[in-house]
């Protein structure tokens, strides 16, 4: 599972790479998963920050904790910090999503840090909880140049880099200054094993103690096994179908067609069977947004005849749907892509299964592809604004460069709204024009399903992360 970093700076794009990188930073302001259950928690407490305060509508001070080692032995400093957060937000840099509200971070002293914002901000803490809130050595980066750092990062995190062989492994040492409490393992070797069977059967033999990615079809020999079992959560990402809406004259650029595409799936189905009963149909709405969230909403319906009169409507006429996936890239996307296809069927939709080997091979062909999307943050300017509205979302080249206007009035409102009342009103009116729009189809939470060695006291988070912290690891032998 290589680490791969943005070009802002050490910004790990790729779900399996942050499993690694969790243990090498740590944020300005840290989520605490086991502050809720299972591994879900949402509260924001002190991290590489032990304070903060709001001193105007705009202008956040952050108290900087002292005495904090980098892992080449330096000790981290307010200008650290300062380089770090602009490095990732980038002046005349392409911009990160997540940092698009930044106006400026300054040193004010030695202790404080002020984040000034273009304009209210209220999910600036939940900001610096992800990536944006990590930091690294301003003078081993600017020595070393981006594309080394990548090769080898230095963070604060308990655990330092300790080599990667390509292709097979990387390793992580523990960093003995670690400012917090004592890391509770010597190392940490990530192993590459694309094969599942060969994940369990190492895993069954003691060869490892967790094994990622377990399709839940295949955790029976874990869970018969005396010696393992599985610890499985529906993480806080959605996977989807997403049309590539700007290609003009093809049948998704008209939003009737796609809509009825997802009329036309049995997506509660789809996460039933695929993933035994452990999740459900998808939405941009996660519980993890709190009080924002609203679950009564729910997926659009399963209304095959809805989606046929859409079709009429639009006057389709067999016109083919090519949908490229990276085969075995998501657990059970092939499957759930073939049995929407006996569904696409019935309704008289005509769409054929391109499987590619990587993503590589992806380009611009086709007319829609699988993905996912995370929820980014513990709040709703995350997640599908981050992705689809916001300057440098990544799902932006599907709308053939920017959203439409009410998309974007509408994340704005909830970006930079001053109250909870407007910012929940505006989340949900967004919400609403997702399911009219219709730019992906959201089919199901994914569940990532961990065989685990029994004797660990380990919990898996919402998120893709893999914490081994003292506080989230235990060896009880």
């Amino acid at each position: 599972m290589p680490t791969t970093w943005a070009a802002h700076g050490p910004v790990v794009n790729a779900n399996f790479a942050a499993r690694v990188a969790y243990s090498i930073y740590d944020q300005l302001v840290r989520r605490d998963y086991l502050s809720g259950p299972g591994g879900g928690g949402i509260e924001l407490v002190p991290g590489l920050a032990t304070s903060w305060e709001q001193v105007s509508p705009t202008e956040w001070d952050f108290t900087i904790r002292q005495g904090v080692k980098f892992h080449d032995g330096t000790t981290m400093t307010v200008d650290d910090v300062v380089f770090s957060i602009n490095n990732t937000y980038g002046a005349g840099s392409e911009p990160f999503a997540a940092s698009g509200t930044i106006a400026s971070v300054v040193a004010m002293d030695a202790d404080t840090v002020r984040i000034t914002t273009k304009n209210p901000d209220p999910a600036l803490l939940a900001r610096m909880a992800t990536v944006m809130g990590q930091v690294y050595p301003q003078a081993y980066y600017e020595r070393v140049g981006q594309e080394e750092f990548g090769h080898l990062p230095v963070g604060t995190g308990p655990y330092k880099w300790a080599g990667r062989v390509t292709g097979e492994s990387v390793k992580l040492d523990a960093f003995d200054d670690y400012w917090g409490d004592t890391p509770p393992l010597n190392s940490i070797t990530f192993l590459e094993v694309p094969e599942v069977s060969s994940r369990i059967a190492g895993l069954m033999t003691g060869e490892f103690d967790i094994a990622t990615s377990i399709p839940p079809s295949q955790t029976r020999p874990i869970d018969n096994d005396a010696g393992t079992e599985i610890r499985a959560v529906a993480v806080e990402n959605v996977q989807m179908i997403t049309f590539r809406q700007y290609k003009e004259g093809r049948p998704q650029a008209d939003k009737r067609i796609r809509k009825a595409m997802a009329l036309s799936l049995d997506r509660a189905l789809l996460a039933d069977k695929l993933w035994a009963g452990l999740t459900t149909a998808g939405t941009y709405d996660f519980a993890g947004y709190g009080e924002y969230a609203i679950p009564e909403r729910g997926p659009l319906p399963f209304d095959p005849e809805g989606a046929k009169a859409l079709l009429a409507d639009a006057g389709y006429n067999g016109e083919e749907i090519v949908i490229r996936i990276v085969g075995g890239y998501y657990t059970n996307m092939t499957r759930a892509v073939e049995a929407s296809m006996e569904m696409w069927k019935k309704v008289g939709l005509n769409v054929k299964l391109d499987i590619i080997e990587n993503w590589g091979q992806m380009g611009q062909e086709g007319d829609a592809y699988a993905a996912s999307d995370n929820m980014w943050m513990t709040d709703p300017a995350g997640g599908m604004w981050f992705s689809w509205g916001r300057e440098g979302g990544h799902r932006l080249k599907d709308w053939g460069g920017t959203a439409p206007a009410e998309f974007l009035k509408l994340g704005t409102d909830i970006e930079q709204g001053s109250d909870f009342a407007t910012r929940k009103t505006a989340y949900g009116d967004l919400l609403e024009l997702w399911d009219d729009l219709v730019p992906a189809i959201l089919l199901y939470r994914p569940v990532e399903a961990y065989g685990v060695r029994k004797g660990l006291e380990w919990q898996p988070y919402t998120i893709f992360y893999m914490d081994f912290r003292a506080a989230n690891f235990k060896d009880n032998g």
